[in-house]
């Protein structure tokens, strides 16, 4: 038969007699978006997202159920036509409701799939589970162990019981590959492009993770003797065992990463050197400068900070502090100073902090942890000055009341006139800040910002200086170890563009995510189905063994202990979010995840066999019901054709 001639996008085209407009599109490669479409089932047009607009007649018509004619000219594409899919997928999510991505992995920094994860513990495959930490956390060992967790506060379990010791699984599967080894990913071939990063901290060490596997030479630079940054030399092995981030690094090296240690940036090495022998370079030199008090007397001997302090006791230099040690600040930092001052004899260990507990940035368990040590904290209370006693230090300190909310959001300490009271101490450590210390040639050319960080364009990590990036506690100020990896990640991916001539901050279109909301905001039914769990205690060592050794002091979870834990993740996420048809034409059409207070009254999630349907994911859009009516087979055949065609999620494998 004779082809129908016609046109679509200003091409002249054929089809043969009888296909629809969007059987002609396809066959000459024009791509229209489709959500209830598919190509082995009746067509309807019921969604209304594959309508085009037929030139010099004004309308706008269905392309999968509207079949070509002779001289036909049609327009898949423009503003008016984008508004109106916009219009209908935003009806059918009106509809739709549930989770895209879980409540966990979008609190996590670095967006790690740990549902993904967490689910193939619990079926016992491990080298899966560390395959999918990897993909966003290439520092699996030393992250389970130090990251405070920020996914288990969003756990959807709270609203049961207790949220999934998600942390310790990611440590449980890090450990797994250091008892049985496990196989390095495969790198692209090589670019010979050369990358230079200053700083084998979290952000470094992770931009040399993906800088290698696409196929780019690195070198790392780095003042100490080892890898690791603040993680070798900020925190106490008792925590963080060296052996631990020595396996972490291991990969690079096996990789191909060059390191350089003892390279200290602005002497040995510095910007201008490196641009001239590299394509690219990468700043991730953290924040290591302590803050100062600001008080009289912090310049005595007995006084210092907790950085320094915890970096000679890093690499053996530190001596004994006494038998009273005054810890000032409220962070990690102060934390892990307090305890590291008792593993090293002292008798008495007090904390002064400015504000309450609550207000503590430090890790909650690691505050705990300090206490049952025994460490003593003196909350609300100052220091004002440190004099040299006739028996050690002493430090002058006053009371403090909680006025205003400051600029960190937290109630401004306000001191209390006549509460002036003094503490004998033979070591004060300070702990209260840290600062970035950048060297000047470095400072003038990338660009920083008043506080001295440095200045880089969010999406790219670009600085001011072609081909120079930032990312880590040197960008931020200090900050989480699993942030600095999240920007350790981001660099890495902008350079990659940088390098193959692309633009660096081109990172695409945020994926659009539907959600319940907040992680108690689920459907009571949802937390009704779960059957209760009590979380399985992460094994440690008695406070008083811990107090004066620096063994680990949380041993971690056997394989048992793993599976039983991982077992009582909730599965927020959805099982089809990887090729959700509604999810992918929400993000290229711009659509905004809708604002609605949901009754759920029709929520359920059924199973049958290895089945499962979520009916307030479901959009009426009948492509169930068509499948149903047209394929042919075994009652596998037709489950595994309805999991496939459908295109919002409500219908998946278990």
């Amino acid at each position: 038969m004779k082809p129908v001639n016609l046109t679509i996008d200003g091409r002249s085209v054929q089809a043969a007699p009888g296909q629809t407009i969007l059987e002609a599109a396809r066959d000459n490669g024009i791509r229209i978006p489709t959500l209830c479409f598919h190509k082995e089932i009746e067509a309807t047009g019921s969604c209304w997202i594959c309508i085009v607009e037929l030139k010099g007649k004004n309308r706008f018509i269905p392309s999968c159920s509207t079949k070509v004619s002779e001289g036909m000219v049609v327009e898949t594409s423009n503003a008016e036509l984008d508004a109106m899919r916009r219009q209908s997928l935003e009806r059918l999510l009106a509809q739709h409701c549930g989770d895209c991505l879980a409540p966990c992995e979008l609190a996590c920094p670095a967006g790690c799939d740990i549902p993904g994860f967490v689910a193939a513990i619990a079926k016992g495959n491990d080298r899966e589970a560390l395959e999918l930490i990897r993909r966003t956390i290439p520092l699996p060992g030393i992250l389970g162990r130090v990251c405070p967790a920020p996914c288990e506060e969003a756990c959807r379990r709270h609203g049961v019981d207790e949220p999934v010791s998600i942390c310790a699984l990611k440590r449980f599967a890090a450990d797994q590959e250091m008892a049985e080894g496990s196989e390095l990913p495969e790198r692209k071939p090589a670019s010979g492009k050369r990358v230079a990063i200053v700083g084998a901290g979290p952000a470094g060490l992770t931009a040399a993770w993906y800088l290698l596997l696409g196929g780019h030479e690195v070198t790392i630079i780095d003042a100490n003797e080892k890898a690791g940054g603040m993680m070798r030399y900020g925190i106490p092995k008792f925590r963080l065992p060296e052996a631990v981030i020595d396996a972490d690094v291991a990969p690079l090296v096996k990789m191909g990463a060059t390191f350089r240690f003892s390279t200290v940036f602005g002497k040995e090495a510095d910007l201008t050197g490196l641009k001239k022998e590299h394509d690219a370079v990468l700043l991730t030199i953290g924040a290591s400068q302590a803050s100062k008090l600001g008080i009289p007397g912090e310049e005595l001997d007995g006084v210092q900070s907790g950085i320094g302090f915890l970096a000679d006791v890093a690499d053996g230099t530190a001596t004994a502090p006494g038998k009273s040690v005054i810890v000032i600040g409220g962070g990690n930092t102060t934390i892990d100073a307090a305890r590291t001052a008792l593993r090293l004899g002292a008798e008495s260990v007090t904390i002064l902090y400015r504000r309450g507990r609550e207000e503590m940035p430090a890790n909650p368990l690691e505050i705990e942890e300090a206490v049952a040590e025994g460490v003593e904290l003196r909350l609300l209370a100052a220091p004002v000055a440190i004099e040299k006693g006739v028996a050690g230090l002493v430090v002058t300190a006053v009371e403090m009341q909680l006025g205003e909310p400051d600029a960190s959001g937290r109630r401004r300490p306000v001191p209390v006139a006549g509460s002036e009271f003094a503490l004998r101490a033979d070591t004060v450590i300070s702990a209260t800040g840290q600062q970035v210390d950048l060297p000047a040639e470095a400072a003038a050319s990338v660009g920083t910002e008043r506080n001295g960080t440095v200045t880089v364009q969010r999406g790219s990590m670009l600085t001011g200086a072609a081909g120079v990036f930032a990312a880590g506690d040197c960008v931020s100020g200090p900050d989480l170890a699993i942030e600095a990896v999240r920007q350790g990640r981001l660099a890495a991916e902008a350079i990659d563009r940088f390098l193959s001539g692309g633009d660096p901050a081109a990172t695409g279109a945020a994926m659009f995510n539907s959600t319940y909301g907040a992680r108690d905001k689920a459907p009571h039914q949802f937390y009704d189905r779960a059957r209760p769990a009590a979380r399985v205690a992460v094994p440690e060592l008695e406070a008083e063994a811990r107090r004066r050794s620096f063994d680990e002091a949380v041993t971690g979870y056997d394989p048992e202990q793993a599976r039983e834990e991982a077992k009582r993740c909730l599965r927020c996420r959805c099982q089809a979010v990887d090729n959700c048809r509604l999810r992918n034409l929400a993000t290229a059409f711009g659509v905004a995840t809708p604002i609605t207070e949901e009754t759920h009254e029709y929520f359920s999630i059924d199973r049958s066999g290895n089945m499962r349907f979520e009916r307030e994911k479901c959009v009426d859009c009948g492509v169930c019901i068509r499948t149903m009516e047209s394929v042919t087979g075994d009652v596998v055949t037709i489950r595994e054709e309805l999991i496939d065609h459908c295109p919002t999620g409500a219908i998946s494998g278990r």
